[in-house]
């Protein structure tokens, strides 16, 4: 083998993964665009889809009991604001504080309703929502979206390549549905 073979070896070994990395820095924008937008997402057993949760949430209107005006709280107010706040800078993080938000929401309406000694904050959050709605306060829409979402979350919080993928407007629309949600939960009053 003489130099100008060695040479020509050496170009033609590289010159696909070259024309290939030269095509992803030349379009990163918008290949980036095209991940942001993907709704539906599929990597070996992770399968998020985000849309399936907004088309529910969007399916339901949450009716508010017809009670008295709920004070705003601090605390609330202020979750929100950090929710939406995370939605920019960090879209996974959002779903992740607004999925812990609606836990607790959950958790405190089934303890203003049970009748039960056993506090609703020990218990998981799949038994609370079985609880609202074999109680009749929650529709089983609304649970099935409740599951939809936790699902989500789950896949979110345990999978580090959909950490990546999710955009801001998937991340808005979760944290709206959530919020939404938490102040549906807020309405509910003690059984008394």
């Amino acid at each position: 083998m003489d130099w100008l073979q060695f040479v020509s070896g050496l170009i033609s070994s590289i010159a696909w993964p070259l024309v290939a990395l030269t095509f992803l820095f030349m379009f990163r924008t918008e290949l980036a665009k095209i991940v942001q937008r993907l709704a539906h997402l599929k990597y070996k057993d992770l399968e998020l889809d985000f849309d399936k949760v907004k088309q529910q949430a969007e399916g339901l209107h949450l009716e508010v009991a017809q009670e008295p005006a709920i004070i705003e709280s601090p605390v609330f107010t202020s979750l929100e604001d950090q929710i939406l706040d995370a939605v920019e800078s960090a879209p996974s993080a959002a779903i992740l504080l607004a999925w812990s938000g609606l836990e607790t929401a959950v958790a405190a309406a089934v303890s203003r309703l049970a009748g039960s000694p056993d506090s609703a904050s020990h218990r998981s959050i799949v038994h609370n929502i079985e609880m609202l709605i074999r109680n009749g306060r929650l529709s089983k829409k609304h649970g099935k979206l409740l599951q939809e979402m936790r699902t989500l979350r789950n896949k979110i919080a345990h999978e580090q390549n959909s950490v990546l993928s999710i955009s801001q407007d998937q991340a808005l629309n979760y944290a709206n549905t959530a919020i939404d949600l938490i102040k549906h939960f807020e309405g509910y009053s003690r059984v008394g």
